[in-house]
């Protein structure tokens, strides 16, 4: 048994002494190579983000009723203040003025009783005086004040009730949704239209988790279209939270144009050019360099015109070049054209250095 293993052990120094030689003595291969660079990464970056309207709502009725009549389609512009559609309302008014007059009832009762009140002090100093009448005529005027309270509160409820019988628009837009006709009847809370704003928006951007650290805050994003038209846009804000699905999260971004006039529709995709930097000096190398040897990321690395194979970690990548993490120090050759034909130890003629 053990003089198989010295066997195998003899073969296998054999033929890496082979290689070794074999690699020293052919004829040295021409490659290009690059330093290990330390610097700032300062690039752009595409993303693909939409119009996302910043008021966009399902406005709902606030009375219940058979609807009266619609006074918009899908497609209208509104303003501020606009009827859009009137619930039949005289129940609802009947309701009104019925706790109308209880509450004026209520009012006249109160005032009658304070007046009765007011008397009964006036004989505080009298030999007529009663104690027990005064003391009861002060607990019949709390009672009549908590029942103009609750009548109050009852008027008031019907009066919102019936003055919400008229839907007006919140804000100025356009109707996206019509979800009832004339004669439907709705309950409270039932959603009647869609309202969108498009004349204020904001870009929402999808951008990769592993950028957010990169972003540049500072620089103007750009929208760009395929006739060559640029909008540009300034961030604004990170929403902390990531989309499982794509690993991205969204960013908003506000328009430095005139949105009224952009003829940009809500939900509209675009790509969106972002610019990314380095918050410091990060070492790198072209993605070129990269070699993938049994499951490793691997470059070769030229020391005296022999080129050899080391084993790297990487970090974030870049448009042509990727973060090191370690097995490279900064100023180091890297084989960036020709590594695909080398072989560890393997002597080489450079070509260039850049």
């Amino acid at each position: 048994m053990k003089k198989i293993i010295l066997f195998i052990f003899i073969i296998i120094f054999i033929n890496y002494n082979t290689e070794v030689l074999q690699a020293n003595t052919e004829k040295a291969v021409k490659v290009s190579v690059e330093m290990v660079k330390k610097e700032f990464i300062s690039e752009t970056y595409i993303v693909t983000s939409r119009i996302a309207p910043f008021k966009s709502d399902a406005i709902s009725v606030k009375s219940p009723g058979p609807i009266e009549d619609v006074f918009v389609e899908v497609g209208d512009f509104v303003k501020k203040g606009d009827i859009l559609l009137k619930i039949e309302n005289d129940e609802l008014e009947a309701d009104k003025n019925n706790k109308e007059g209880e509450l004026s009832e209520s009012l006249a009762r109160l005032e009658l009783e304070e007046k009765k009140l007011e008397r009964l002090e006036a004989l505080k100093s009298s030999p007529s005086f009663k104690k027990a009448e005064y003391e009861d005529q002060i607990n019949i005027v709390k009672a009549a004040e908590g029942n103009l309270i609750k009548i109050t509160s009852q008027y008031n409820k019907a009066k919102i009730i019936y003055d919400d019988a008229i839907l007006k628009a919140p804000y100025s837009g356009v109707i996206s949704k019509r979800f009832v006709t004339k004669g439907n009847y709705v309950n409270t809370g039932t959603s009647v239209f869609e309202l969108v704003n498009n004349e204020r928006f904001e870009i929402e951007a999808n951008i990769p988790t592993d950028k957010i650290p990169l972003l540049d805050k500072e620089k103007e994003a750009e929208i760009i279209f395929p006739d060559g038209r640029i909008l540009k846009s300034s961030f604004r804000s990170i929403v902390p939270k990531e989309n499982p699905n794509t690993r991205t999260v969204i960013v908003r971004f506000k328009p430095l144009f005139n949105q009224k006039n952009s003829n940009l529709f809500i939900d509209q995709n675009m790509n969106l050019k972002v610019n990314l930097k380095s918050k410091k000096q990060i070492k790198t190398i072209i993605k070129d360099a990269l070699l993938i040897k049994n499951g490793n990321v691997v470059v070769y690395v030229v020391e005296d015109n022999i080129a050899k194979l080391r084993p790297i970690k990487t970090g974030n990548p870049y448009q042509d070049s990727i973060e090191i993490i370690e097995g490279l120090d900064e100023g180091e050759k890297i084989v960036t054209r020709g590594n695909e034909r080398l072989i560890p130890n393997q002597k080489v003629e450079i070509e260039e250095i850049n």
